[in-house]
């Protein structure tokens, strides 16, 4: 189905640029032969606001082409060339670059974006293109290119956050454009997606019910009335005192209650169990690499001390990578901090004795699930349970919390590659969990147990590139001292970043870790192509930790 913004207004390719680069008449004043080469040494040379304003608007131009020749992914390249060269000026006022040039910047980054989207849709990348609409409507909440466009790819995503907010922008696209017929009968579609996944997902979860709950719950009550009538006559016949049905009852519930209690008592003496498991296996690997270097052993001792040593301080867990969060989360993680405790939904439980995530390694994918979820195992529920009745628990709120840790803890450590330009390390991260929506619970029927979870996710990361020290010292000291501090201002001139946004449509348990589909996209600046072969590799390895880090999830979640 074509476009409907093509009948209401112009395209992006068609419609002459409004505010067309002028160049600039101002001449840069000198000054006399030595203060001006002096200048030039203690001021690093960039370009200016107005240069780089020009190069995105160049950028666009020659996206435009490639747009319309059919270069999609060329297209998508140099329109992120442009943005990458404006982004960073939308944070400055109009009063510091001028009116005139605020507002070229403004048109030209809202225009790149906009474009990358349609190119993106015509590649069928709909995440990608539901990300660069969402930066125009972040500046621009009417535009109404930019939440069709959107719209259009949040339907081809066909999830449920997805579809919703497919509705929503489009819904809004009509009341700024009534008239436009395909963009009504597309929102027709999307309420009619929207119900089949819904009651796809409601016929998932009943599906586990089989006979019904309040079938279930009436023959759970008919048990109990005769284990009654049995421990009445036993009593009666051993001549032992009568006891009521309210009697009756309140035994039965402390018993069960006692159950319960064993039972957590098991599960976390196997966690601890599995956590020593854990310790043991990743020293053995540290000692298996140190013996290749040649390098002493490890003492488990020694080896925790340096696991405690390396690990981030508990105010910089707390307060790293906020930017993408909003009032709300940033005040609950205030309060985290502040208190030095974790909530959820068991109730609130000290910081220290909360499960904490680790970094696993890919080997863990091919573990088998915790015994005390196989056919067999202690961990059967209580008795009634036992006896085939159903029994639900809500697990969403602690699920998301668990969940978004183990995320979290996703990274890639430094590793070294060979540039023509030298030698440099390169390391990933998950920088923080931007959103996490689904729902969760974990059903019982006939001493089985089912963990169902599922969510959609977005991960910022971050992939960092450093060019590795010169090693060669200086034979004199002092001169060497000097050249370090020397050197100091420029380090971050030998570091590169480069962010970016990992998509997981379907994190769920119908969904095995190690098949988890991760995309991924750029959000600003790209590598250049010089690092892309390095800086694509260590994002396919961040995609395996990710995934690792679902499989440490849900051996968590079974023995939940």
């Amino acid at each position: 189905m074509a476009d409907p913004e093509a009948k209401s207004e112009p395209s992006d390719l068609s419609m002459k640029d409004e505010a067309n680069p002028a160049a600039s008449n101002d001449t840069p004043t000198t000054g006399s032969g030595d203060e001006a080469s002096e200048k030039k040494e203690e001021e690093p040379t960039g370009p200016t606001a107005e240069e780089r304003v020009t190069t995105a608007e160049g950028c666009k131009e020659a996206g435009n082409t490639l747009l319309k020749s059919g270069d999609f992914a060329g297209a998508v390249l140099k329109y992120a060339e442009g943005t990458g060269e404006v982004e960073s000026l939308l944070e400055k006022k109009e009063s510091d670059i001028g009116e005139d040039l605020a507002q070229r910047r403004t048109v030209v980054y809202v225009a790149l974006c906009l474009n990358s989207a349609q190119a993106c849709i015509k590649q069928k990348k709909w995440t990608d293109a539901s990300e660069h609409a969402s930066k125009v409507l972040a500046l621009e909440k009417d535009n109404a290119k930019a939440l069709y466009r959107r719209g259009v790819a949040s339907m081809e995503l066909a999830t449920d956050g997805r579809l919703e907010q497919a509705r929503t922008d489009l819904a809004q696209f009509v009341q700024l454009e009534p008239a436009n017929r395909e963009a009504r009968e597309r929102l027709q579609q999307v309420k009619e997606q929207l119900k089949e996944v819904r009651q796809k997902e409601k016929e998932r979860y009943s599906q586990a019910m089989k006979g019904g709950l309040y079938q279930d719950n009436h023959k759970k009550l008919d048990r109990q009335k005769l284990e009654y009538e049995e421990e009445v006559k036993r009593r009666a016949d051993a001549g032992e005192d009568e006891i009521s049905w309210e009697d009756w009852q309140k035994k039965l519930k402390d018993r069960v209650e006692d159950e319960k209690k064993k039972d957590k008592e098991e599960r976390e003496k196997r966690a601890k169990e599995l956590a020593e498991e854990e310790e043991q296996r990743q020293l053995t690997t540290e000692n298996e690499r140190r013996k290749a270097e040649g390098l002493e052993e490890m003492s488990l001792e020694d080896w925790r001390s340096s696991q405690e040593k390396n690990s981030p301080k508990k105010e910089e867990v707390v307060t790293m990578d906020t930017d993408d969060l909003d009032e709300e989360e940033r005040k609950m993680l205030e309060e985290t901090k502040n208190k030095g405790y974790y909530h959820g939904r068991l109730g609130t439980v000290l910081s220290n004795a909360a499960p904490k995530p680790q970094q696993l390694s890919e080997g863990d994918l091919r573990r088998e699930p915790s015994p005390e979820v196989q056919d067999g195992s202690t961990n059967k529920g209580s008795e009634w349970n036992q006896a085939g009745t159903w029994e639900e628990r809500d697990t969403t709120a602690w699920v998301k919390e668990r969940l978004t840790s183990w995320l979290s803890a996703a990274s890639v450590g430094s590793r070294n590659a060979s540039l023509p330009s030298g030698e440099v390390t390169v390391s990933a991260k998950v920088s923080s969990v931007k959103s996490l929506s689904g729902e969760a619970q974990i059903v019982s029927v006939r001493s089985r147990k089912t963990f169902g979870y599922n969510y959609e996710a977005e991960l910022s990361f971050r992939i960092k590139v450093e060019k590795q020290a010169d090693e060669k010292m200086s034979a004199d000291g002092g001169d060497n001292a000097a050249d370090k501090d020397k050197e100091s201002p420029n380090k971050d001139k030998d570091t590169q970043r480069f962010d970016g946004t990992l998509s997981i449509a379907e994190l769920a348990d119908f969904v095995q870790p190690e098949e988890l589909r991760v995309e991924a996209s750029w959000k600003g600046r790209a590598p250049p192509e010089h690092l892309k072969s390095t800086a694509l590799d260590c994002l396919e390895t961040l995609k395996k930790q990710v995934r690792v880090q679902v499989r440490g999830f849900v051996g968590e979640y079974h023995a939940h």
